[in-house]
């Protein structure tokens, strides 16, 4: 239970520390006072998240600390697994700095968040009236069955065989997808490799093509320009040869008369020896050049071949292209076929569905096991809260195959306050004061069923007065006498039942208010309770009928 509460720097809390004890205890003050401050700063130890606009003085930092006492809670195994020191009267304090960071210690020990819930959920139970719009989720509806049926253990083996079967789904539509595009990238790749190979690429082809088809594309021109060179260089009569021949019959008629007309004479006959020569040779070269079309074609097509693989490929040459085709070949060779891997992975997926589904209709057989007897007890409860003609139905609908992440049911709860009213579904059946006692009612029932040692209840009585408040305070002090109950109120017959009673005011120091609590004593809890009876001015009325709720 709580034994300790001590909050500084929150809100309008500059310093409070609040002793706790076993049973009922009730929280009063005017509204505006503060009381659901406490429960603000309260959250802070639950787990809640909060920034810097919690601080009352910017410049320092927010503590909230509180004092459990945890012993007979078999909590031991869940300080160990979290390596926290065990401690049967435990500490657990929140710190936010300035800068709004947020810090957690249980024992002294720095925890996240998350544990921190985890904590606070095997601890404390907290219902506001705001809670109250929680029947109409069916998540909610379906926790306060599990609660009463006791499921935690058969739901968590749920949720663990449920994840399981989610995971290896998942791996196996992931590998699916993998494989798929694994099959068109092996497709294409094949594709790639089979016209790369075809193609018989050789590095310096293409230079070699293009020199040709320039050749060739020009061969009728060539083969005239060797024609006329070798005509150019006969001897036939006016032919190169023949009139240097000429020129060098006359260097030897004069070579007499000078011996280096007979050396021009020799270098003539060289030059003779040489055009003869030339002229064979483009001769021969004319007879062998062929003006061939259909072989410009099939160099061109050749080329276009080469070129358009390096378009294709983005490549800027031969080389490149067979580096693709390589790199291609490795691609193909390192390619994994899943399809064995798929197979027992389908095994897996369908042994684990079939693991999750039987769980889930185990867990909907107790469900459905306790949803008459819960149906009955709330019905009881509701009666001893003014409502003897209401009718609930706790209603279980499983969905055999369609596994959730809390079961395979629906769970509704169906509801009517009068005779001869059909039962429909309590969002749309119940007023708001309805609403509030359907609440109640399960808080008491189920919290019976629980070990959760701390319930607090913040103002859960709205739109309760009268008759119903007294039996309202009734089923709460029923409540706790099983359990550490702690009720944040504005009703004098529920203030009036308590073990203790403490008060919530304002004061105002140097122009600052600030929220401070006290513990009442009994004369101060009469004159308290008469005023929620009659107002600010306590009548002598209303303090007899205040001394009266207090004895009854």
């Amino acid at each position: 239970m709580l034994l300790e509460l001590q909050i500084s720097n929150y809100a309008l809390i500059r310093s409070l520390h609040v002793s706790f004890d076993t049973g009922f205890t009730v929280i009063t003050g005017e509204t505006g006072a503060g009381k659901s401050i406490l429960l603000g700063a309260l959250s802070l130890i639950l787990g809640n998240r909060a920034d810097t606009s919690v601080l009352f003085d910017k410049s320092k930092k927010c503590i909230v600390e509180a004092v459990f006492d945890i012993k007979g809670l078999g909590l031991e195994d869940f300080f160990e697994q979290c390596d926290i020191d065990y401690n049967d009267n435990t500490i657990v304090r929140r710190e936010i700095t300035e800068r709004g960071k947020s810090r957690a210690f249980v024992n002294d020990t720095p925890v996240v968040l998350t544990v921190l819930k985890e904590l606070a959920s095997k601890l404390v139970d907290i219902h506001s009236q705001h809670n109250n719009l929680l029947l109409g989720d069916s998540s909610f509806r379906m926790k306060v069955l599990d609660a009463y049926a006791k499921n935690s253990k058969l739901l968590s083996e749920y949720k663990q065989a449920y994840s399981e079967s989610i995971a290896a789904e998942l791996e196996y539509h992931n590998l699916a997808l993998q494989q798929q595009r694994g099959l068109e990238e092996r497709g294409f790749l094949e594709y790639t490799l089979a016209e790369l190979e075809a193609a018989r690429i050789s590095v310096g082809e293409q230079d070699e093509l293009e020199s040709k088809i320039a050749f060739l594309s020009n061969a009728q021109t060539i083969k005239q320009k060797l024609y006329d060179g070798a005509q150019a260089f006969s001897d036939d009569e006016g032919g190169v040869v023949g009139r240097v021949r000429e020129v060098m019959n006359g260097c030897i008629d004069v070579a007499g008369f000078d011996p280096r007309l007979r050396e021009f004479a020799d270098r003539l006959d060289s030059v003779v020896i040489e055009l003869k020569d030339l002229a064979f040779e483009f001769s021969k070269m004319e007879d062998s050049v062929e003006v061939s079309p259909d072989e410009l074609v099939r160099l061109q097509e050749r080329l276009d071949v080469i070129n358009s693989l390096e378009q294709k490929y983005r490549v800027d040459d031969e080389r490149q292209l067979l580096e693709k085709l390589e790199t291609t070949r490795a691609k193909l060779d390192a390619y994994t076929d899943n399809s064995e891997r798929m197979e027992k992975l389908r095994v897996e997926c369908a042994r684990l569905r079939d693991s999750a589904e039987r769980m889930g209709k185990q867990l909907s057989e107790s469900r459905s096991k306790v949803a008459a007897k819960l149906s009955e007890e709330l019905v009881d409860k509701l009666q001893l809260l003014g409502m003897p003609d209401a009718k609930m139905e706790v209603k279980v609908e499983p969905d055999i195959g369609n596994l959730k992440p809390d079961g395979i049911d629906e769970v509704a709860f169906l509801f009517s306050a009068n005779k001869g009213t059909a039962l429909t579904e309590i969002e749309k059946a119940a007023s708001g004061g309805e609403i509030s006692r359907v609440m109640l009612a399960i808080k008491s029932v189920i919290t019976t069923n629980s070990y959760l040692p701390t319930v607090i209840f913040d103002e859960i009585d709205t739109g309760i007065s009268g008759e119903v408040a007294a039996k309202t305070a009734k089923v709460m002090e029923e409540l706790a006498s099983q359990r550490q109950l702690l009720v944040i109120t504005h009703l004098p017959q529920i203030a009036a039942k308590a073990k203790l009673h403490y008060f919530v005011y304002k004061t105002v120091e140097n122009g600052m208010t600030y929220t401070q609590i006290r513990l009442l004593d009994d004369t101060e809890r009469e004159t308290e309770i008469a005023k929620m009876i009659s107002g600010s001015a306590v009548s002598a009325s209303a303090r007899r009928t205040a001394a009266e709720l207090m004895n009854l």
